[in-house]
């Protein structure tokens, strides 16, 4: 396999090639930013021909389309008295393409400039099919329809996509960085993005596109010979009971128990852990039942609090609540005694049913503040549960080969004991030697790698118990 570099200017006009280099190194990225670097002497016409704003194009043989290109970040001279003597060498290096998502805001309000944002929205909603949400941030940021100081030249973010593509998105933006809001959106796995160069026009494009699903065709195993390496890993749980305690003091605190019995069993062991959460507003009742804490003002109406919403508990609180404020109001207005003597008998009525609406609507606030109980319980149990991770190291094949019959965003298999396991290539380091021919290609597959692994504890447990079941039979 065999890799080109050809190098753009700050006008994404094409200057050359470079066709000498010690070391080129690059990482390709799912929906984020990837990156670049390459080793060449300096003082001569490689390390000359790329300028600031310029940057690189990395093209694969055989493939259509340029593997990753951006541009240029960072300028190293580096010169040791063994290795790089003379005039040294010179690391030049970047990020790809997908960093320009990375570098603009999601404006509240994106057709008013900054010093007028007050005059816009707080915040700003993104809805719809993630395609269409996807093209019009970016469009609205450094496209032909953002504020002209914010246009990025030779980008082009094409047209609303048809059809639309990606599963439904709902968000709230108020200057969120772009690229971090769309890794969240591609997450789903059901749309992908990236800026590459369009040599044709010399400009950078801007793809939308549906993850394909290879998980058929492309297979790693070791019985393919496409695995130099897998590790998997089952960890014991740290937590197996969560106790949850809210608000009251003393005896009258109210407090919660979970426990996961199946994981329990399994491991044989329990271990317990606390979650103090003194704003979940129960206390332990004279039956031992959790009741609502509540205040009681100088006109005797307690204060159960509200919805997250802000919202009442029931709307029969809200009615009581505005029968209450006309009669009051009512009261205010009397001119005489007869009136007022009137208004006050309505205001009493209208406060006694506003206080048979607060109790009756008790249960409900109660309910609501077991679910947050239950919840924060579940969670913790997340945090401390069993755990699996499941590490695999492809290598190319003359068969299976990263650009030709696979890239990032594919769906592929993995096959280990007679388990399979299917996600996305997340990304793929690639490091190519001075011939421009790859020396290693690794592809990392799901989560791998990532700061946040999934937890694949049933695939892996699937893989031991098959194993188990072969040795058993040798």
């Amino acid at each position: 396999m065999g890799y080109r570099v050809e190098v753009f200017d700050k006008n994404m006009k094409r200057v050359g090639e470079i066709d000498q280099w010690i070391s080129l190194d690059f990482t390709v990225r799912f929906s984020q930013e990837g990156s670049w670097q390459i080793l060449i002497k300096d003082g001569t016409p490689q390390s000359d021909m790329i300028e600031k704003g310029g940057g690189v194009v990395i093209w694969q043989d055989g493939v259509a389309d340029p593997v990753l290109s951006g541009q240029v970040d960072v300028y190293q001279k580096y010169w040791t008295k063994v290795q790089h003597t003379g005039p040294g060498s010179l690391y030049i290096g970047g990020k790809c393409h997908n960093q320009l998502a990375y570098s603009r805001l999601a404006f509240p309000s994106p057709t008013i400039p900054v010093p007028q944002q007050w005059q816009g929205w707080n915040t700003r909603g993104a809805a719809g099919a993630a395609s269409l949400a996807m093209w019009w941030e970016l469009e609205h940021a450094l496209g032909s329809s953002a504020l002209t100081d914010r246009r990025m030249p030779h980008v082009n973010t094409g047209s609303n996509p048809d059809p639309e593509i990606g599963q439904e998105v709902s968000d709230t933006l108020r200057y969120d960085v772009i690229g971090t809001k769309l890794e969240e959106w591609c997450k789903p796995k059901s749309i992908g993005y990236r800026f590459i160069y369009n040599p044709t026009y010399q400009r950078v494009d801007l793809k939308l596109y549906k993850p394909r699903d290879r998980s058929k065709s492309i297979r790693f195993s070791t019985d393919l010979g496409n695995l130099r390496e897998y590790i998997y890993t089952l960890n014991a749980p740290k937590v197996t009971r969560v106790i949850v305690a809210c608000q009251g003091q003393g005896k009258e605190r109210y407090i919660s128990q979970k426990i996961d019995t199946a994981t329990e069993a399994e491991w044989g062991r329990s271990i317990e852990g606390f979650v103090d959460r003194r704003d979940v507003p129960l206390k332990t009742g004279p039956d031992g039942s959790p009741v609502l804490v509540t205040t009681t003002g100088g006109d005797g109406i307690e204060d159960i609090g509200q919805k997250p919403d802000g919202s009442d508990w029931t709307s029969l609180v809200t009615t009581r609540k505005t029968e209450l404020a006309a009669a009051q109001q009512a009261y205010a207005d009397a001119d005489t005694d007869a009136e007022r003597t009137a208004a006050a008998a309505t205001v009493t009525t209208a406060t006694n049913n506003l206080k048979a609406a607060l109790t009756a609507a008790k249960p409900t606030a109660v309910a609501y503040y077991l679910k947050v109980v239950s919840d924060a319980a579940d969670a913790a149990l997340r945090d401390g549960e069993k755990s699996g991770n499941f590490q695999v190291y492809p290598i190319d094949t003359a068969d299976c080969q990263f650009g030709r019959d696979y890239f990032v965003g594919d769906l592929v298999t993995v096959v280990v004991d007679g388990t399979e396991y299917t996600d996305l290539v997340r990304e793929v380091v690639i490091s190519v030697d001075d011939g421009g021919n790859a020396q290693d290609v690794n592809p990392k597959i799901g989560q791998q790698g990532s700061g946040d692994p999934l937890n694949l504890y049933r695939t892996v447990y699937d893989m031991q118990k098959k194993l188990r079941r072969l040795e058993a039979r040798m």
